[in-house]
């Protein structure tokens, strides 16, 4: 298998809703759910989508917090908690930029596992917050859209003095 990579932040992939079907395609889901994962580590995230390969398929992967790492097929989000947690955000996609975000503190999900077995779920902190991130992500959507435009300017300048502070340190 290849090795895989991100795409950059403008690719179409990223704004556009992942049409295929898993499982309608001759892909080893085995090989591809373990180079997803590894490619998620090796960035230091806790989440990757099909999307930010570059690729269609409805699925991602996570880390969660009790399954460990698990790939996602097909997923569905059934019902959002009223409750609500703000909490600071990143993306694979987007090194070190970080954004406040208020998402639904709970899930109740549905998915495939890779070998065909449906999971229904409840998903509470950093789990659902994860998947509803990645989730996002299949929607053509990307954690960035919850920001005003005032927000998003603040984190690309806190994110840029981040970059120049890492650079002199190099020197």
């Amino acid at each position: 298998m290849d090795t895989l990579s991100l795409v950059t932040p403008k690719h179409p992939a990223l704004s556009t809703p992942a049409n295929i079907d898993p499982f309608t395609t001759d892909i080893d889901w085995v090989e591809r759910e373990d180079a997803m994962l590894q490619l998620m580590v090796d960035k230091f995230g806790i989440g990757l989508a099909s999307p930010q390969i570059g690729e269609s398929h409805n699925m991602f992967v996570m880390q969660h917090s009790v399954f460990g790492e698990i790939g996602v097929y097909n997923p569905e989000i059934l019902s959002y908690s009223e409750e609500k947690i703000s909490m600071e955000e990143g993306c694979l996609t987007f090194p070190l930029l970080f954004l406040n975000i208020t998402r639904p503190a709970t899930v109740d999900v549905r998915y495939y596992k890779n070998d065909g077995i449906i999971i229904e779920d409840t998903f509470h902190g950093m789990d659902a917050r994860c998947f509803q991130h990645e989730y996002e992500h299949l929607q053509g959507a990307i954690y960035l859209d919850h920001a005003s435009e005032l927000k998003l300017r603040r984190a690309f300048d806190k994110r840029e003095k981040l970059f120049k502070k890492l650079e002199r340190s190099f020197k």
